[in-house]
């Protein structure tokens, strides 16, 4: 009777052992991708034929009716969209970025550098000043480029080549279009640009499911804009200018439009969430978790 307990003992032991070992095999790694379109305006992002946006939307949450800074110009709205908070705490109020509270609201890549230091952070942008709240440390790769296409460049190359945890990337020349051919539906440059955008959005997305590991691999894309815009411009409280867009697609994201009120400040705590960090209270952040399922 000892032997047939003994026997049955090892045999469960076995089964539970095999079973941890298929469950730690299945585990995939959490990354977040985060593309940022630079004065996009979500009604003339609608009008646009945007095939890989719609892709994403069909795997995951969006909404057209977030809503960013009600100091809408770049500087504000992408500080806010990268540390979680809004400007009275950051206190970027202008593009000059003049003290900026990044002290005690930092750029989330430091706190996922202080969850994980082995986490890969990696931003590439073509307006320079985003990098301005970032610090020493908060990120490993840090890259500037005068436009688009060398920015989608560099991040394809990143995630067909790289150990990427988290990116960040800006794509700017859809601003410069609203600035020059105004934001507008109605607008055809603008509405051209947009669709570039989009096509740079499906080549980054190309290239991260070609990636060598994408099948132990859980990412995160997230797509938003800063701000929109209206006669060439930006930067009032009004709804052209702050109301935005946000997609967040992949296995964790939850299906269909999301009917909660969505903000700019939300974009990193989501990222934050996905790569499995605690969103501390203590961090006094404005923002939350969006768009997925745990």
């Amino acid at each position: 009777m000892k032997f047939k307990t003994n026997l049955l003992s090892r045999k469960m032991f076995g089964i539970i052992s095999l079973a941890l070992l298929f469950v730690s095999c299945n585990v995939k790694e959490n990354k977040v991708l985060i593309i940022g379109i630079d004065g996009c305006r979500p009604d003339s992002f609608i009008k646009a034929n945007t095939p890989s946006s719609d892709s994403l939307m069909k795997t995951g949450a969006y909404t057209f009716n977030a809503k960013t800074d009600e100091i809408s110009s770049s500087g504000i709205c992408w500080t806010g969209m990268l540390t979680g908070v809004w400007h009275d705490k950051h206190k970027v109020v202008t593009n000059s970025y003049k003290n900026p509270n990044i002290g005690e609201y930092p750029h989330f890549f430091r706190r996922v550098k202080q969850f994980n230091p082995e986490l890969k952070t990696y931003s590439v942008i073509q307006w320079t000043a985003i990098h301005k709240i970032l610090q020493e440390g908060d990120a490993d790769v840090v890259k500037t480029f005068g436009n688009d296409d060398l920015v989608t460049d560099e991040v394809v190359r990143n995630l067909t080549n790289e150990d990427v945890d988290v990116i960040f990337v800006q794509l700017d020349d859809v601003d410069h279009a609203g600035h020059k051919y105004d934001y507008v539906p109605e607008s055809e440059n603008y509405i051209q640009a947009v669709e570039k955008a989009d096509s740079q959005i499906g080549r980054m997305v190309n290239a991260l499911k070609k990636r060598e590991n994408y099948k132990n691999e859980n990412w995160l894309v997230i797509v938003s804009t800063d701000h929109g815009g209206s006669n060439f411009g930006h930067g009032q409280n009004i709804p052209e200018h702050t109301t935005i867009f946000y997609i967040a697609s992949g296995e964790n994201a939850t299906r269909g439009e999301i009917t909660e009120q969505v903000n700019v400040v939300d974009v990193c705590i989501t990222a934050m969430k996905h790569l499995g960090m605690e969103i501390k209270e203590e961090w006094s952040l404005d923002g939350k978790v969006v768009g997925l399922i745990n």
